[in-house]
């Protein structure tokens, strides 16, 4: 958890899994990212082992995990497949042993120890192994062995499975064309079998559902996460101490990261050399040639998928081809694109060892030549395994921990407002961890936690159903919300009619119905906030609530107006509004506000709809700042007679002046 980021969503997934009552499918979580919820799959807490754990939780110590645990496993089975391959070519122990120490200690590996199911790497050697291992006498024992290791795979992370799978293609095709130990009927049998195993498991634990509508693929441009050319040479400017940043065209291409270390640069280099000697003698068999050629082939396809269309080169985008509609979609639900460099990048490794240890010098010298790159290697990497310093002990959160979880206590269950805008964060960075760990703590499920992937339909109608609610003056009597000041509006009616308390502590706003026995002390209220919490309810007392009312300004309609509608509902006469408006010619709207024209005939209402920042709208037009864009909204139009209204936008300026467009919109008041 002192890590936040990636350990500290893969620690929440298991601990809240552990506590789930068990259902089918068998991954479901139901008290995190409340009340969607979502699945162990979904979480990236490798599955495998919280499937395996789980019966075991009541004798558990309350804070046990076991992400350091998996990443011993796989810098154990690293090495074992890594002495396992090696071994095929009769390499001497001497080489053999820092090989391990190379390939356990490799960047990427050491990279990706934030993220503990990405580091499964042992699965893309272990592949290997059983491609390159010969199947004169055992090609079945090979192909179960290889169908055993997708499905280790598939109940640890999908970008691990698509990798491990494309192995389960070639290996029984290298058997039948190329070895000829099998017959074409078992070639496409193995894969197949791999393939049900593979559903199956993923229909088991909950990751394929048929009845919800959880979006397996992403939102973001295919190429945004993807491979750049420079990846094997490009140390970031912080894990090599002799070579440089090179660059990038985006930041988010660090999930192409690929550098191989100066030490396997110099390595390849020689072994690159070596093997053209080779050829140029033609001291390579056809057989070779084949069996290498098939795996090449294979790694070089999917580094092209992590490369994506957007082909760049340091900081500068080369060309952008065109995409076929199957590789979009593809690119759509496996957005991380720049991960599966990792076959073709392990391939490297092991080749360049091989072919190394083939130079015909002397042994001593050989020897001597290989220790060496083994200590520039680590020489150059060893930022990368000193980086991490993390605290031991049980983890403290940055907040008063004991009064949050008394508070909690209260309560049924926990929303974090505004639900489900996925920032995953309304104080400061990755609190929804802290907040997801003392709802933890406290035994309650809470909203707002980072999933893989998500029900935005679901999560879009709970906020707006939630919205509603609020607006209409009605709370939960059981629900705890955990806001900060910018979101008072949201509670106005609440807090007008004085059917709510509110409380500050660490800088959220606590709000419940006032039915609950807490007091000032406990949230550790201070005089100045108490004095700061009765002008918020002196405020809101006073208020008179925003509705509809009537206006005979004239509109101008001549200045135009973009604007979009990311929600557009009308419903019971309640009109739920979400989207953006700017004046084309602004450059700055942070003194302008946008209000809901409704006009019928001669008569016209307006109501000014509460804004929302939008980051995006500046980015889009690339003017200096159109934050204040945004509104998300609800309407009661029970204060107007029937009859149809057109419905319009109007952006008012500092100086008096009103901006209308009519979106061409009508709604029927009953």
């Amino acid at each position: 958890m002192s890590v936040h980021h990636d350990w500290g969503q893969h620690y929440l997934g298991w601990a809240f899994y552990r506590n789930e009552a068990w259902t089918f499918p068998l991954g479901t979580i139901t008290s995190f990212n409340y009340p969607i919820g979502t699945n162990i799959g979904f979480m990236d807490s490798i599955p495998l082992l919280a499937l395996i754990l789980k019966p075991f939780s009541t004798v558990l110590p309350q804070d046990f995990q076991y992400l350091g645990f998996w990443l011993f496993t796989c810098t154990f089975f690293l090495a074992y497949y890594t002495r396992k391959i090696l071994e095929l070519y009769k390499i001497s122990n001497w080489i053999i042993a820092l090989s391990i120490l190379i390939l356990i200690a490799n960047p990427v590996f050491l990279f990706r120890a934030i993220h503990p199911a990405l580091s499964s790497h042992f699965l893309i050697l272990g592949s290997i192994y059983n491609y390159i291992r010969p199947s004169f006498s055992i090609s079945k024992k090979i192909n179960k062995d290889q169908v055993f290791l997708f499905v280790i795979a598939s109940t640890i992370n999908p970008y691990l499975s698509v990798m491990v799978f494309s192995f389960n293609i070639i290996v029984p095709i290298k058997h039948y064309l190329i070895e000829k130990t099998i017959s074409f009927k078992q070639c496409v049998f193995y894969p197949t079998l791999s393939l049900v195993l593979f559903g199956l498991s993923w229909v088991l634990i909950g990751i394929i559902e048929f009845k919800n509508g959880t979006n397996v693929a992403s939102s973001e441009p295919f190429s945004v996460y993807s491979l750049n050319v420079n990846s094997f040479f490009d140390s970031y400017g912080y894990y090599s101490r002799l070579l440089p940043d090179l660059g990038k065209v985006d930041p988010r291409q660090y999930e192409g990261f690929a550098y191989l270390g100066l030490g396997i640069i110099l390595l390849s280099v020689l072994s690159l050399i070596y093997s053209v000697f080779l050829f140029s003698k033609k001291r390579i068999s056809l057989l070779t040639i084949k069996k290498w050629g098939l795996l090449l082939i294979l790694c070089i396809v999917l580094c092209l998928f992590a490369l994506t269309n957007v082909i760049s080169l340091n900081d500068k985008i080369i060309t952008t081809l065109p995409l076929p509609k199957i590789i979009e979609k593809l690119g759509f639900i496996f957005r991380a694109s720049g991960r599966f460099v990792w076959p073709l990048y392990y391939l490297i490794f092991i080749c360049s060892i091989i072919i190394f240890n083939k130079i015909k010098i002397n042994s001593y010298l050989k020897h001597f030549i290989f220790l060496f790159i083994t200590i520039l290697q680590l020489y150059d990497t060893q930022e990368l395994f000193l980086r991490w310093k993390l605290p031991e002990g049980v983890y403290k959160t940055p907040l008063k921990d004991k009064n949050w979880i008394n508070v909690m206590e209260h309560f049924d269950n926990i929303i974090i407002y505004p639900p489900f805008d996925y920032n995953y964060n309304i104080n400061y960075t990755n609190d929804y961890q802290d907040l997801s760990y003392l709802a933890l703590k406290a035994k309650k499920p809470i909203s707002n936690g980072y999933v893989a992937r998500a029900n935005i339909k679901k999560g879009q109608e709970f906020a707006s159903n939630l919205l509603i609610e609020l607006k209409s003056g009605i709370i939960n009597s059981k629900r705890l919300y955990i806001t900060t000041k910018k979101h008072f509006n949201s509670f106005d009616v609440l807090l007008n009619k004085e059917i709510v308390d509110i409380h500050l502590m660490d800088n959220f706003i606590f709000i419940y119905k006032k039915n609950v026995k807490l007091k000032s002390s406990d949230f550790k209220e201070n005089y100045s906030t108490k004095i700061f919490l009765d002008s918020v309810k002196t405020h809101f007392k006073n208020l008179k609530l925003n509705e509809l009312e009537p206006v005979e300004y004239s509109l101008n309609a001549t200045k135009p107006i973009k604007y979009f509608f990311d929600t557009f509902n009308f419903h019971d006469n309640i009109v739920k509004i979400r989207g953006w408006a700017v004046l084309e010619e602004s450059n700055n709207n942070q003194n302008e506000t946008i209000f809901l024209l409704l006009q019928k005939n001669n008569l016209k209402f307006e109501i000014r709809l509460n804004s929302e920042e939008r980051l995006d709208i500046t980015t889009y037009f690339k003017k200096e700042n159109l934050n204040n864009a945004g509104f998300n909204s609800v309407i009661f139009t029970k204060n107007l007679n029937k009859g149809t209204y057109s419905v319009g936008l109007v952006i008012k300026k500092t100086n008096g002046e009103c901006i209308h467009i009519d979106s061409g919109r009508k709604i029927i008041i009953n």
